[in-house]
């Protein structure tokens, strides 16, 4: 019953996401819908990515083989190697201490991040996750990264086809005792995404994170074999526990992405992945998604008269 009303409300809502969602779970669709688009718009790739050839030498990344990192991409669903300017990330950082973020990414539930005990004080419970809204309009060193030519031309040759920009989000993860719901709720138990019949992210750390407190963590490779622990498994999309996973894959594919503040890395989200929740330090984390059609769900656009702040 809740996933018929989930399904329900989907298609009221967001008709073209929700079928999508239903579709692109399945290889051979998003295989097809992939190849016909690449022939569609093959001649307004290859003019974008000249483009973004001849702008190349703006781009923040400086030292990146584009080439090995789309291959990798491909292969493993992930690729890592890109750094964040020390300057950007303490752009980024001010902008974070100085605007206000949202508690379990409701619009209603604003706060300045030094009143955060406060807020959970008012909630009644922990905060595990903080999301500021109209990142990219407010942030010039976000929006400069929107526009970064590397980045353009990674997606543009990972998608195949020209790419479209869908999403920016910037949030924090708070080290607290988080209730299952909540972990549930902001995807801290391994689960996979099925946000467009192709798409990816680049994530970048906004603080430092050390193993164990904070990390992103994916099963490299599982974009290509997703988990199959019953019949149903190849079309459900679910969360699954940590011991279905390691029962499943190899160690050594299950990898936890650490880093000082500035590392960032693309994925496929399609591979299986979760977010550990911080045990010690908050991790600000800033994510940019690419992907063939954009269907308004991924974006962090509000208008203002949609924000409001706690009372605090």
């Amino acid at each position: 019953m809740p996933l018929l009303k989930t399904l329900v409300r989907g298609l009221s809502e967001m008709p073209g996401y929700t079928l999508m969602r239903g579709a692109a779970r399945f290889q051979i669709v998003r295989s097809t819908v992939t190849a016909g688009r690449r022939m569609l718009h093959a001649s307004r790739l290859r003019r974008m990515l000249r483009a973004c050839e001849a702008r190349i030498d703006h781009t923040v990344f400086k030292k990146v083989d584009r080439d090995t990192f789309v291959i990798d991409l491909r292969d493993q669903g992930a690729a890592f190697g890109l750094q964040l300017p020390p300057d950007m990330v303490a752009a980024i950082l001010r902008h974070a201490e100085q605007t206000p973020c949202y508690a379990d990414r409701d619009p209603a539930k604003g706060f300045q991040l030094v009143q955060r005990e406060k807020a959970e004080h008012k909630l009644g419970k922990p905060i595990l996750v903080a999301q500021y809204f109209n990142a990219t309009q407010e942030c010039p060193a976000i929006a400069q990264l929107t526009h970064d030519p590397l980045l353009h031309w990674i997606a543009g040759r990972y998608l195949d086809s020209p790419p479209t920009l869908v999403g920016v989000n910037l949030w924090w993860t708070f080290p607290v005792d988080a209730s299952e719901e909540d972990r549930n709720r902001h995807a801290h138990l391994f689960h996979r995404d099925v946000d467009d019949f192709r798409f990816f992210k680049f994530f970048f750390y906004l603080t430092d994170v050390a193993p164990g407190d904070g990390a992103h963590v994916c099963v490299l490779g599982s974009h290509r074999s997703p988990p199959a622990r019953s019949l149903a498994d190849r079309w459900i999309i679910r969360r699954y526990s940590d011991q279905e996973i390691q029962e499943t894959y190899p160690a050594f594919s299950i990898h936890e992405i650490c880093g000082p503040a500035g590392t960032g890395f693309a994925e496929n989200t399609l591979c299986i992945h979760k977010g550990r929740t911080p045990s010690r330090s908050p991790r600000l984390l800033l994510q940019i998604q690419f992907a063939l059609y954009d269907y308004g769900a991924m974006h962090d656009r509000r208008d203002a008269d949609q924000l409001s702040l706690l009372p605090i």
